[in-house]
């Protein structure tokens, strides 16, 4: 009975697709770096997501994002790109012109040459194609008269395959070797705990957080896609409103959360006064009107350290020179301070402020010792996630290991839920 090689799951059209997809992350911009609509792409990729079963692409913070199943498609299908790439490059100089072969080759087209060069016969080709020996001579005069490259000479032994019908032959057996692989890779994570875990981090607190948690599933569930989002808040609850993120990690809003959200507390940092270690005030302070002549850099209005800040401040007669400096990084805000005579209050826990980088220095003062509450913002009603289960699992552990059970957070208290009226502001 003839050998029939079967057309790969995927089409070369396809597989493009989702290569630039992936890279670009955004339909508008793969769509234009292909030269094509945005329709057009999304029914390949759609056509693509029915051929393999599975979700490749969903809408997430950066955009249109992978999903587990899409990174091992993604990587595969840009080895194949990268390989017709290549061969197109060792063609070039036999083809003085042309459409670039990643644009409109087709599988079927290397499936002929690949046969043809094998049996140097079209008859015996057609054979093992299951195919009309008029059809594949349509499919190589079509593919010549394409791409102006020469493929076969005919002898009297048949047809005699040309260097560049060796080189596509190869391409071919190539291409199918690593496609072929494609649908046991995405088999083998039927059995692996996969999904996305995307963390909104609010800035100046709970910073050590989410790096440890993200580590412990990195070792434990290597095919979980994490992704770790600094944002404001108000950017980060309508990434989380939108679904684009699962969590937030920061100071918590208590009374002025946002109705539709849930708060669970976890620890307590503390509100702290930080100074390079030369400062002026390093020594310590004793009045409140010693800080007010002093420069600081404050968190944007609306945030709790800007509000604990100003409240601070609310008896004395002047308010102290501030300067917005809005950072998402906890590491910036601290240079920012090495840089600068200023001071800054931030939020520490008592291990971060025992490993305070030695060029900084705790002030004491006479403001009262208050804690900052740092915790899990989320939306209620959400579906079992084993991929979230996991998170919220490792995050339980890291807490517990970092500092114990505080302020009631190990019961699991919600300080807000949506079935709660308005609160006023911190």
């Amino acid at each position: 009975m003839p050998d029939h090689p079967a057309l790969p799951v995927l089409d070369l059209r396809q597989i493009v697709a989702i290569d630039a997809l992936a890279r670009t992350r955004s339909f508008k911009l793969a769509a234009a770096q292909l030269n094509t609509t945005q329709p057009t792409l999304s029914r390949l990729i759609a056509a693509a997501e029915a051929a393999l079963g599975v979700t490749l692409f969903r809408r997430g913070w950066s955009g249109t994002e992978p999903t587990p199943r899409g990174d091992v498609a993604a990587r595969l299908c840009h080895a194949v790109v990268q390989a017709v790439e290549e061969a197109d490059a060792a063609l070039s100089a036999a083809r003085p012109a042309g459409p670039p072969l990643r644009n409109t080759l087709r599988f079927v087209h290397l499936l002929t040459i690949e046969a043809v060069a094998r049996e140097g016969s079209v008859t015996r080709a057609a054979e093992r194609l299951g195919r009309s020996q008029p059809d594949l001579s349509r499919a190589l005069s079509e593919f010549q008269s394409r791409y102006g490259l020469p493929l076969f000479t005919r002898t009297p032994g048949g047809m005699q395959p040309l260097p560049a019908a060796l080189r596509l032959a190869a391409l071919s057996a190539q291409l199918r070797h690593q496609l072929d692989r494609l649908p046991g890779a995405l088999r083998l994570l039927e059995r692996e705990l996969t999904g996305r875990v995307a963390i909104g981090m609010l800035p100046f607190s709970g910073q050590d957080l989410v790096p440890k948690v993200f580590a412990r599933l990195t070792l434990r569930y290597p095919n979980i896609r994490l992704i770790c989002v600094p944002g404001s808040y108000n950017g980060l609850t309508e990434a989380l409103r939108r679904h684009e993120i699962d969590r937030i990690v920061g100071i918590l809003r208590g009374p002025a959360c946002p109705s539709d959200l849930i708060e669970t507390p976890l620890y307590a940092e503390r509100f702290t006064v930080v100074a390079r270690q030369d400062h002026p005030l390093a020594d310590g302070v004793e009045r409140i009107a010693d800080l007010a002549d002093a420069h600081w850099i404050v968190a944007p209005l609306g945030t709790p350290v800007r509000s604990h800040f100003e409240t601070l401040f609310a008896g004395s007669e002047t308010l102290p020179p501030t300067q917005t400096c809005e950072m998402l990084s906890f590491a910036a805000a601290e240079q920012m301070l090495v840089e600068t005579r200023s001071l800054a209050m931030l939020t520490y826990s008592d291990r971060s402020l025992a490993r305070l980088r030695p060029d900084l220095c705790e002030l004491r003062t006479p403001f009262p010792e208050t804690p900052a509450p740092i915790g899990l913002t989320r939306l209620p009603g959400e579906e079992d996630d084993p991929a979230l289960a996991a998170f919220d699992s490792g995050l339980a552990e890291v807490v517990a290991e970092l500092h114990g059970a505080q302020d009631g957070a190990q019961d699991g208290a919600m300080t807000r839920r949506p079935d709660a009226g308005p609160g006023a502001g911190p």
